[in-house]
């Protein structure tokens, strides 16, 4: 599996063959048609999709870390108690 960002200025380039990534951009694509461009389908690609968006929606994310309290509290909602 393979992602690659490249960006200059307001301006992203994405490749993916990743599904969880392509199944994500053609949601981005649906909701912001005019701020997305799927220039290539993983059909025509290798599998991979490659597309433009707007460079500031870019980042890295680090996981949540939650507490053994917040863990209990969460478990104890989901199982309605």
């Amino acid at each position: 599996m393979e992602t690659s960002i490249s960006y200059c200025d307001a301006v992203a380039f994405f490749s993916s063959d990743e599904r969880r990534w392509i199944n994500k951009v053609h949601k981005l694509k649906a909701q912001h048609p005019n701020e997305v461009t799927i220039i290539k389908e993983p059909e025509d690609n290798d599998g991979c999709i490659y597309c433009r968006l707007p460079s500031k929606w870019m980042k890295i994310t680090p996981p949540r870390v939650y507490s053994d309290e917040q863990v209990a509290r969460m478990t104890a909602r989901l199982r309605g108690e």
